[in-house]
């Protein structure tokens, strides 16, 4: 009899159903962001709605491989102590398995690596061509090279029309090609591969349904066809991807994915009418096989409860379970230890319940990038009188930064965001601003003229015969490192027009109010202002390396923090602001002043902006500042120096070697970026203050007493801790799954289309996550593979009515893509398992 996931295969699927299973397949892929706008992406977004061993397995059978670590890892970290058999039987215990530890001994014995995945393409059973290459990766190098040219926005001479926006017309582009190309049935080794491609409908909705037609699968069938064909040009799907999100961000149409998956099911059904009778019946024979495994599995085929916790599940699980437990253990241990060095406790009496921000005279709100953890703790460490904050780096600004000159608006804002408002740079007159960007016209043109002859054909090589030894001396320079290192602007404050996005109104005071009161209830900082209040960015400086945005940020589109923090002072500062703020009951002392820096994350130095706006009551202050940033830079630096292979240096020769690695063009190590984070806390500072958490903790200050309806936390449940999950599951894959979901090797990198992205060697894929030295060093993983682990200071009943009101935090909770963690009165934690809180004093 068959089955009820291939019965509709008998009959001709209708058109609602094969766009559905499309769309669906589509689904699956989670967008990538261009190089220069890089954003860390969870790349198993599409699949947050299983349960991660059950996306696991699904991944194994469809695109062969999978995301835990090989039995080798599990086993070193056994042995040298990182995982306890008190982890294991707790691993067991959470997964209701039998407390029996040979078992989980003997299946590290074994290699554990996944076989070859069924043919679920008619092109995994077609010969190879005449030089040995196979069908499939055949035709997915054809369409990468047509994707490199059709998605081009500026690096190419000539291009397709995808990179000036017309992102849905990749179809119409390929088929053209395709029908031109002579040597395509030689290539693919697909005969008449060609003819049939010319007998295709124009339109591509006609030519899928016809290409549907003759695939003959399910709706159901048809979408895990359709995953498995993106999965085989990941990089490009991915691109497509984003396109489609970020027109939506914009709110505007795009179809790439679905015309990338168009070309990949016209390829499907060229080459079945292609086939020998004996390959169609091998494809028919995988099928049944597929079907089979696709019962109480698949989408649409009766998917029933965590079929991850079947008796048979990979012993390999437990032993990943156990590695985060043991790290959770530490975590535990580390937040209820007395502090290494703390500031002075809160004096006696304070009549504030909600913390001790009174007692200080400094208070330094930095990013919640887990970069951050070192310095705030060194800074308070050095000075007692010196309160951190911990939130997003763009401080809750949605903003776009339009500076002078011919250059394209920047957002600086997390690129999951779409900007309500445009910053734009003024000097204060229209004339002034006309007679700047004049200057900066002529110089882009300048440069351009350059560009050009480098690239045209007439003038390439007589370009380099009359300018080569000009040429000569700058690589000697930039080989000696004698160029200046690129500094952030310590111009004048900043003098932009804030306007709204669309329509371009400035904003009225009572908008720029509820600006400044959102992102200070965010932080939790309503009351007990320090006289001096300072907006700390971050950003890092690195040469030559196309990947340089993923080390400046993880979530903004690779931009620096610091337009973001002279704006969010400036706004602080507004008389009129202020004012406002007293009205929403937020009362900010005449005596207080803030002002702006950044903190760069390769020499973990801090600049301070616009000093000439404090006044002169304030500068014991700022001197006060400037000498704690100096004293807890020297100790981060000391610190982080042998990740680096630096130590033993003194701190001078240490910051050099430190500025010598932000202008070495051959550097491929600049720094470690977000390397090794592991958890994320959502609590006021106290919780944590003066606890050593070695620069692995996102820290987002959140007061559960200023919040007791809620709504700030299901703010940060759904912004901040998706942020940190992303970033978290981007170093995670690009680490268990490297030649999938990992960038490759970054001395092989070619940059594709300008910014769109990096491709290694002769490859035709984009590479995507991040690249191999961002994780490793050479010798050993510098980025511990776990799952996110959130650790809430607030009441059960707060978190729980979070989960169910928000659907996309309790895919990622309940379907473990994360791990949900309490604070209680006493410093224990509590964890949130199956729905249920469970305690934590296993975790001893």
């Amino acid at each position: 009899m068959m089955d009820s996931c291939a019965a509709a295969s008998a009959t001709v699927m209708e058109e609602k159903d094969w766009k559905r299973a499309i769309t669906n397949a589509c689904e699956l892929i989670a967008p990538i962001w261009p190089l220069d706008q890089w954003i860390a992406v969870n790349p198993f977004w599409g699949l947050r709605d299983r349960p991660a061993k059950s996306a696991e397995r699904l991944l194994q059978q469809r695109a062969g491989f999978s995301f835990l670590m090989p039995a080798a890892f599990y086993r070193e970290a056994w042995e040298g102590g990182r995982i306890s058999d008190a982890d294991l039987k707790l691993s067991l215990e959470e997964s209701g398995m039998p407390p029996a530890l040979q078992p989980l001994y003997d299946a590290l014995k074994k290699s554990g690596q996944p076989g070859e995945s069924l043919p679920y393409s008619i092109l995994d059973v077609l010969p190879e061509n005449s030089e040995g290459v196979k069908a499939a990766d055949a035709v997915c190098a054809e369409i990468g090279r047509l994707c490199g040219a059709y998605f081009d926005g500026r690096q190419a001479r000539w291009s397709g029309t995808g990179g000036s926006g017309d992102h849905s017309g990749f179809f119409r582009f390929w088929l053209e090609a395709a029908r031109q190309d002579l040597s395509l049935d030689y290539r693919t080794g697909i005969a008449g591969a060609r003819k049939r491609l010319k007998a295709l409908p124009e339109d591509r909705r006609e030519a899928v349904e016809k290409a549907v037609e003759s695939i003959d699968l399910s709706t159901e069938e048809l979408e895990v066809l359709g995953h498995k064909l993106l999965m085989r040009i990941l990089g490009w799907a991915s691109w497509a991807s984003g396109l489609d999100w970020r027109a939506g961000l914009a709110g505007e149409a795009s179809e790439a994915r679905e015309s990338l998956l168009s070309v990949l099911l016209v390829w499907e059904s060229v080459a079945l009418a292609c086939a020998s009778p004996e390959q169609i019946a091998a494809r028919a024979k995988a099928w049944a096989q597929i079907r089979q495994g696709m019962q109480g599995h698949g989408p649409g085929c009766g998917n029933g409860p965590d079929a991850a916790n079947d008796a048979g599940e990979k012993l390999l699980w437990i032993w990943h379970r156990a590695y985060e437990i043991g790290y959770q253990r530490k975590l535990r241990q580390i937040l209820l230890e007395e502090p290494e060095a703390t500031a002075e406790s809160c004096s006696a009496g304070s009549d504030s319940d909600t913390g001790c921000n009174a007692q200080y005279n400094i208070q330094a709100v930095f990013c919640i990038d887990v970069r951050s953890e070192l310095m705030r703790r060194h800074l308070e460490n050095h000075n007692s009188r010196l309160n951190t904050l911990g939130f997003a780096g763009f401080f809750g600004l949605p903003v776009s930064h339009q500076s002078h000159g011919p250059f394209s608006e920047v957002q600086r804002l997390p690129g999951l965001l779409a900007p309500g408002y445009r910053l734009v740079d003024t000097k204060g007159s229209t004339e002034a601003d006309n007679t700047l960007n004049r200057a900066l016209d002529q110089r882009e043109i300048a440069r351009e003229s350059v560009r050009k002859a480098k690239y045209s054909g007439l003038s390439t090589f007589t370009l380099v015969e009359t300018t080569g030894l000009a040429w000569a001396w700058k690589l000697v320079k930039d080989s000696l490192h004698r160029k200046k290192a690129r500094q952030p602007d310590e111009g004048s404050p900043v003098e932009g027009r804030l306007v709204h996005q669309l329509g371009g109104d400035p904003l009225s005071i009572p908008e720029k109010v509820r600006l400044v009161a959102g992102f200070l209830k965010g932080m939790s900082l309503t009351c007990d202002f320090a006289p001096l209040l300072v907006f700390v960015g971050h950003g890092t400086q690195t040469d030559n390396n196309p990947n340089h945005a993923g080390m400046a940020c993880g979530a903004c589109g690779g931009q620096s923090g610091g337009v973001n923090a002279r704006l969010a002072a400036a706004l602080f500062n507004d008389a009129g602001v202020r004012e406002g703020l007293a009205e929403e009951g937020i009362h900010v002392p005449d005596t207080t002043f803030a002002i702006a820096a950044e903190h760069c994350t390769v020499t973990d130095e801090i600049m301070i902006f616009d000093r000439g706006q404090v006044s002169e009551s304030h500068q014991p202050l700022l001197a006060e500042l400037e000498a704690s940033c100096i004293a807890a830079g020297r100790e981060a630096r000391k610190e982080r120096a042998t990740p680096l292979k630096l130590n033993g240096l003194d701190d001078g020769e240490l910051l050099a070697a430190l500025k010598q690695r932000t202008l070495d063009w051959s550097e491929v190590r600049p720094e470690w970026g977000l390397a090794n984070n592991a958890a994320i806390v959502f609590a006021r500072r106290e919780r944590t203050r003066g606890k050593n958490l070695s620069g692995r903790v996102f820290l987002h200050d959140y007061d559960p007493e200023q919040d007791a309806e809620g709504q700030v936390l299901e703010v940060l449940m759904c912004a901040p801790m998706m942020v940190a999950n992303w970033i978290n599951l981007q170093y995670f894959a690009s680490v268990t799954a490297p030649e999938v979901y990992g960038a490759g090797n970054k001395l092989l990198h070619s940059v594709v289309g300008g910014n769109l992205g990096v491709i290694e060697g002769n490859g035709t894929d984009l590479r995507i996550g991040l690249p191999l030295q961002s994780v490793h060093d050479g010798t050993f993983w510098r980025h511990e593979p776990l799952r996110l682990t959130v650790l809430i200071d607030a009441p059960r009943e707060r978190i729980e009515a979070i989960i169910e009101r928000q659907p996309d935090v309790a895919s990622l909770v309940n379907n473990q893509w994360l791990w949900l963690h309490r604070m209680l009165p006493g410093g224990d934690q509590e964890r949130f398992h199956k729905g249920e809180w469970h305690g934590c004093s296993g975790y001893s």
